[in-house]
C-alpha cells in the first residue's frame, strides 16, 4: 500500500475546507441578494425564507469553515506541525 505524506493529507484537506468556505460564502451572498430582490417585489415570505437561508450559508461560510476550520489549520501548517 502506498503511504500518502501527512502535510499531502493535511494540504489536501485544508483546499477542501477553503473551497467548502467560498462555495457557502457565495451561495449566502446569493440569497441575500435574492431575498432582498423579493422582498422589493413584495413577496415578503419568500424574502424572509432566503434571508434566513443566507444567513445560515454566510455563517457557515465565515464562522464555521473559515475562521473555525481553516484559519487553525493554515496557523498549525505555517508553523511547520
Amino acid at each position: 500500500m502506498v503511504e500518502i505524506p501527512a502535510a499531502a493529507v493535511e494540504l489536501a484537506e485544508l483546499l477542501a475546507v477553503v473551497v467548502g468556505a467560498g462555495a457557502a460564502s457565495t451561495i449566502g451572498v446569493l440569497l441575500e441578494q435574492f431575498g432582498l430582490s423579493a422582498a422589493s417585489a413584495g413577496d415578503l415570505v419568500l424574502a424572509a425564507w432566503a434571508v434566513g437561508m443566507g444567513l445560515l450559508a454566510l455563517y457557515i461560510g465565515v464562522v464555521a469553515l473559515g475562521y473555525e476550520q481553516a484559519i487553525p489549520r493554515i496557523q498549525r501548517l505555517a508553523a511547520g506541525e
